[in-house]
């Protein structure tokens, strides 16, 4: 498959930034780099612009980068660029696509009423998620979030 040369960076929450990189990470490229078929792929596609004229790059320490890959009628070396509504567009795809991992593996659960600490702990180490209290108390709040709708369905 070939990757264009270009980078776009974003700015994600502490968990969704690690799990980008233990998920899509490419050693190679040193970016993240989202699969075809895959929705953080399709919004890229529809979210890259071209670079203004008057762009300047500011420091990208702390970003997390992102391979723009090539599309069909979209030259990369023209349309690199994302807009601010465009991040917000990627990242939101991206906590998406984690929503559908987080429910597909713990979504048989919902319906019991356990003790999901260790469960969330589980679930970070798998996915490359740091111990952190922060990233243990979003990831929890999201399941419980799931596991509410889910129970409400259910009724």
């Amino acid at each position: 498959m070939f990757m264009s040369q270009y980078t776009v960076y974003i700015k994600a929450p502490d968990y969704l930034d690690q799990w980008l990189r233990s998920e899509y990470w490419d050693e190679e490229t040193r970016r993240i780099v989202f699969p075809r078929g895959s929705a953080p792929r399709a919004v890229l596609q529809s979210v890259l612009r071209k670079t203004p004229s008057d762009y300047k790059p500011g420091d990208v320490s702390g970003l997390l980068p992102v391979a723009v890959p090539t599309f069909k009628r979209i030259n990369p070396s023209n349309f690199n660029y994302l807009t601010a509504d465009g991040e917000a567009a990627l990242v939101s795809a991206c906590k998406s696509l984690f929503k559908s991992v987080l429910y597909e593996d713990l979504g048989e659960l919902f319906l019991f009423d356990i003790q999901i600490t260790d469960i969330i702990y589980n679930f970070l180490d798998k996915h490359g998620i740091e111990r952190t209290e922060k990233n243990w108390d979003t990831v929890r709040q999201m399941y419980l979030r799931m596991r509410k709708k889910a129970r409400r369905s259910q009724c």
